[in-house]
């Protein structure tokens, strides 16, 4: 990822809540803060395009489909699964 030097002047309330909660440096809150927006205007742009072209409406996508048979795996989750999943919650990849 290439670096870009900003200057800048936000919010100092909101900057230093950040930074209390987080525990972060200045530029991984901004680089949270841009992602965090681009992943709500690519939320938004889909919502627009779903209001323009519903799914129910275009023929190809509307279709039944029939509800297949339940899990047949009815025993505990691994431990390793759990870890996963909870690194992935945390944002760990």
């Amino acid at each position: 990822m290439s670096r870009v030097r900003i200057s800048t002047t936000v919010d100092g309330e909101r900057l230093t809540a950040c930074r209390n909660a987080l525990g972060i440096s200045d530029s991984r809150i901004l680089d949270k803060a841009l992602a965090l927006l681009l992943d709500r205007l690519e939320e938004i742009h889909e919502q627009e395009a779903l209001r323009a072209m519903p799914y129910h409406e275009d023929t190809d996508l509307a279709w039944d489909v029939s509800v297949g048979p339940g899990l047949l795996y009815d025993g505990e989750v691994p431990e390793d699964v759990r870890r996963l999943a909870e690194s992935r919650r945390r944002g760990e990849s």
